[in-house]
This record gives C-alpha cells, structure tokens and sequence, in this order.
C-alpha cells in the first residue's frame, strides 16, 4: 500500500509539473485563466457560415489567415475603390485555411494575401509540413482561380520577453524560409514582415505589440508600408 501511495505521489506531482509548464509555455496563469473567462466555443463555425451568407464580391482583395489577419481593419486600411475582404479568423492554421478555400475563391478574387502558420508551429507542427500545405493552397488557387494574383506574408517575429507565444523566432525563421522558397517555386511575391518589426536582437518589438504574439496599431502601420507595393492597384 504504501508503494502505489509514493507512486501515485510521484504521479500527480509530475502532472503538477507538466501542467505549469505548460501554462508557463502559453503565457502563465493570467493569461489562462483570462482565456478560460472567454467562452470560444462555436466561434470559429459563426465566422465560417456569416462568410458564406455573404454577397460574392467579384475582383475583390482577400486577406486570408489567421488573427493577425483577423485583427486589421484592412478595407479601412487599403482602399475604399475596391472591396476588400477579410477572411482570417483567430487561431487559423494552414490546414484549415485549405478547406475554406473555395468560399474565397468564389468571389473570384484579383488578389490574394495569405498569412498563416504561427498557429501551426504552436500546434507542434513542423515546417516542411506547414510548407507542404502553402504548396497545396497556391496549386489550389493557381488551379482553380488562374487569374488571381498571389502574394505570401512571412510572419512577423514574436516576443517571448513579453508573454510566451508557444513558438520561438528560430523556427519562424526556418519556416519563412519555406514560405520564400515557395513563393519562387510558384513565382508569386514573397512579402517579409519580419524584417520590419524585428527589434535588434531579432524579436518583435516592443512598440509593435501588447502581447508578444499579436500586432498593435502601429505594428499594422509598418505591415501597410510594407504592402503598400502590392496594394496600389
């Protein structure tokens, strides 16, 4: 008895570990039990079916991905002469963006703008994986859409001084490395917004962010100078 009693010690103690570590790993217990406040169930559906209730708006510019795409005003941002369409949603990863292609392609998009793939390396994912998926969204677009115009983001770095994001900038680098090299293999634009919002040791700067994950006002500002190339017309 006392033996299965300093296991089953040793067992819930380890769980202990495990699980602060993870908290720790996605920004302590503030930012859990802020999350845990905020009931997202359902949400990522809701956003799905009001963009396929939406009028199709031939010759638009998609922005496509995750939050940061979610989070920016881009029809504000860009121009008021063409429409411009907002399909990212909040936690997005390159899988799932692939099976909601055909509600973009639909509106039979002049331009396309994807960012994704930060969720995918905080799911654990690796980058010639991700990449994988970045091939299979451009051949898909190329297929299907040949006249759109694709562009691919590279993500920006984090800062995990401020909050841990769940990534580091390492793995980032490796995979915008395949992101570029994907955009040569298909000969489409590959727009850098690492670059512009790295401080100088290579993290997100601090004036960009809040969190050390997501883009503030003035982060969106550097990534609109940076588009401004590819968006005036």
């Amino acid at each position: 008895m006392k033996r299965l009693f300093y296991i089953s010690l040793v067992f819930n103690a380890l769980l202990l570990i495990a699980g602060y570590l993870a908290v720790y790993k996605l920004g302590g217990w503030r930012y859990a039990l802020l999350k845990l406040q905020r009931d997202t169930s359902g949400l990522y559906q809701h956003r799905i079916q009001q963009f396929e209730k939406l009028p199709a708006h031939p010759g638009a510019w998609v922005f496509v991905g995750d939050s940061q795409v979610e989070n920016a005003e881009w029809h504000e941002w860009i121009t008021d002469s063409v429409a411009v369409l907002n399909r990212g949603i909040a936690g997005d990863y390159t899988a799932a963006v692939k099976t909601r292609l055909p509600e973009v392609l639909r509106h039979e998009p002049k331009k396309i703008f994807l960012w994704v793939g930060v969720n995918d390396l905080i799911f654990g994912k690796k980058a010639p994986e991700i990449v994988g998926y970045y091939q299979e969204l451009v051949q898909q677009i190329r297929s299907k859409a040949p006249n759109a115009s694709v562009f691919l983001l590279g993500l920006p770095p984090v800062n995990n001084d401020l909050r841990r994001s769940g990534t580091d900038n390492e793995r980032i680098r490796n995979l915008n490395q395949g992101i570029e090299q994907t955009a040569r293999d298909f000969a489409v634009p590959y727009i850098d917004l690492y670059a512009p919002l790295a401080n100088a040791d290579g993290n997100l700067s601090v004036q960009f962010t809040e969190d050390g994950l997501h883009l503030n006002g003035l982060g969106y500002v550097v990534v609109l100078n940076t588009l401004k190339p590819f968006t005036s017309h």
